[in-house]
């Protein structure tokens, strides 16, 4: 008898929970926390990633070789020492922006035409035999500007005998080309070391 009173019981509560709730129920609050799990929809059609902002612009006038770089400024200053040497104002001019900038020793002077002015007459006052940089540290600023420093030194021939070593530092800012026997100074900077000390010749 017990056994089919639970059969009853169970079978009553069953149809209750299957039953629709009545048409007078209250509606649910809005405002109430859900306790439904909530359906987010997705496109499809996503934007693709810019890949241009993770790999900037590669330069096409600055080689990435750390060597070539500084072989062609060396190249540059090489042919400017030369061209100071030999009192060739015209060549020394080709090799500065026509507004370049330099801080020499002593003054600044600002256009290509005075730079190599004013290289030429230093020169011809320290009787100039050789000037050689030795770069120390090249940095690229953008696709077609370099930033380099290092040391520099000054032979300045006395007599047929005796020479004067001037040593200093330097600054340079060089406009690449695609040609790289084109590039250019934008701004160089010249300051002086130690006293000057004297070479003797064989």
């Amino acid at each position: 008898m017990r056994r089919v009173y639970l059969s009853v019981v169970v079978l009553a509560g069953g149809v209750a929970c299957s039953a629709p709730a009545p048409k007078d129920a209250a509606a649910p609050d809005p405002k109430a926390p859900a306790t439904d799990p909530a359906v987010v929809s997705v496109p499809l059609n996503l934007p693709t990633l810019d890949t241009t902002i993770l790999h900037p612009h590669k330069s096409t006038v600055i080689p990435d070789d750390e060597r070539t770089r500084t072989q062609t400024l060396i190249a540059l200053y090489s042919l400017a020492a030369a061209t100071m040497v030999n009192r060739d104002g015209r060549t020394l001019n080709q090799l500065y922006a026509p507004t370049a900038v330099l801080q020499g020793p002593d003054s600044t002077v600002t256009g290509g035409p005075e730079v190599a002015r004013y290289l030429i007459n230093l020169a011809q006052a320290k009787s100039l035999a050789d000037f050689q940089r030795s770069s120390r540290s090249v940095r690229v600023l953008d696709d077609s500007t370099l930033v380099d420093s290092g040391a520099y030194a000054m032979v300045l021939k006395r007599s047929a005998r005796d020479s004067v070593i001037e040593r200093g530092q330097y600054a340079s800012r060089v406009r690449a080309r695609a040609d790289r026997g084109a590039w250019v100074i934008i701004e160089d900077r010249l300051k002086p070391g130690a006293p000057s000390k004297k070479k003797t010749g064989p």
